[in-house]
């Protein structure tokens, strides 16, 4: 009984330790946000730098746009290669990150295109506003 409650206790162990980084890995979360700024940054770069493409190299002005996230985190080169290749390493750990990452993103587009509300006393102060007017 006593080695069936010591293998337990060990996979326990195990178990738990499997999603803690080491320190000096990125947290899942930090992580998360650098790689969402690099999202942004290549949207950036192909919805304005590729079109005004006849000023400027583009490979290097993708890299600064990139190398300016990492200054932005306070992250060099090294460190973010590093942690990246460790979530590459450790496939369920970057999945849920990029799970995440899909959640955010998605939530983002459906708040653009939501329907503002709109403030039905505002519009009557407004309209009575332009009546108003209207009369002068």
């Amino acid at each position: 009984m006593m080695k069936w409650s010591a293998c337990l206790f060990l996979l326990f162990l195990v178990s738990c330790s499997r999603n803690k980084v080491p320190k000096d890995i990125l947290p899942g979360d930090k992580m998360e946000k650098v790689i969402w700024d690099m999202i942004q940054a290549d949207q950036f770069y192909r919805e304005n730098v590729v079109k005004d493409s006849g000023k400027t190299n583009l490979t290097q002005a993708r890299y600064d746009l990139y190398n300016k996230v990492l200054q932005i985190h306070g992250l060099s080169k090294q460190t973010f290669e590093k942690s990246y290749a460790y979530y590459v390493d450790h496939p369920r750990l970057l999945k849920a990150m990029f799970d995440s990452l899909s959640t955010t993103g998605n939530k983002q587009l459906q708040d653009f295109y939501k329907t503002p509300v709109v403030d039905s006393s505002r519009l009557l102060k407004l309209k009575r506003g332009l009546d108003t007017l209207k009369m002068k």
